[in-house]
């Protein structure tokens, strides 16, 4: 690399570590994982900075660094999982029923409750709740409601079935519901 394309890349880390860092957090709440992926976004992108070819930001090319590595420690993480047993029948009787019909009551029922992902207090309970899910059921729910990604590209790069995929999310949402039911709504 020429000395001045070094100091050009020096300039993209100074400018761009902190949103980085920011979004790895987000997407993997623990600030280990989120410096050690952010630095090797930043090693791949020194490695292959000369085939950037200026289409789109820069930013738009390193957070598209950023999500496939923190794809690919996802999937390392999903595949090195503990399978965990759930027992479930507390919540649905023989025929396939709720056994507790306020569960599916609505949360918005009155309009002091319509925004409640703008409330800090309700924010912070929440990620309490989403991090108490397991591993396994986290990185589903992350990807696809944090990261938005294809249900078919997370079956594929998790190496799960489209059947499996649905009985997680459909699971980590009931415990979130339960969690979140608990920490704020029963406060």
């Amino acid at each position: 690399m020429h000395q001045s394309t070094k100091i050009e890349f020096e300039q993209l880390i100074d400018d761009y570590s902190s949103v980085l860092l920011n979004k790895a957090y987000y997407l993997l709440s623990n600030k280990e994982d989120a410096e050690d992926i952010v630095q090797d976004v930043f090693y791949s992108a020194y490695m292959n900075y000369s085939s950037y070819n200026g289409n789109g930001s820069i930013k738009a090319w390193l957070m598209g660094i950023l999500y496939h590595k923190v794809m690919d420690l996802y999937k390392k993480k999903y595949k090195q999982g503990i399978k965990v047993k759930i027992q479930f029948h507390s919540d649905f009787d023989n025929h396939g029923e709720w056994n507790h019909p306020d569960v599916v009551n609505n949360w918005f029922a009155d309009d002091t409750q319509e925004h409640l992902l703008d409330n800090k207090e309700f924010r912070d309970q929440f990620y309490g709740c989403l991090e108490s899910l397991p591993e396994r059921w986290r990185i589903v729910v992350k990807l696809c409601y944090l990261q938005e990604t294809k249900t078919e590209s997370i079956c594929k790069e998790l190496g799960i079935s489209i059947t499996n995929y649905w009985k997680l999310l459909q699971r980590s949402r009931l415990q979130l519901r339960r969690c979140i039911d608990a920490k704020w709504f029963n406060i």
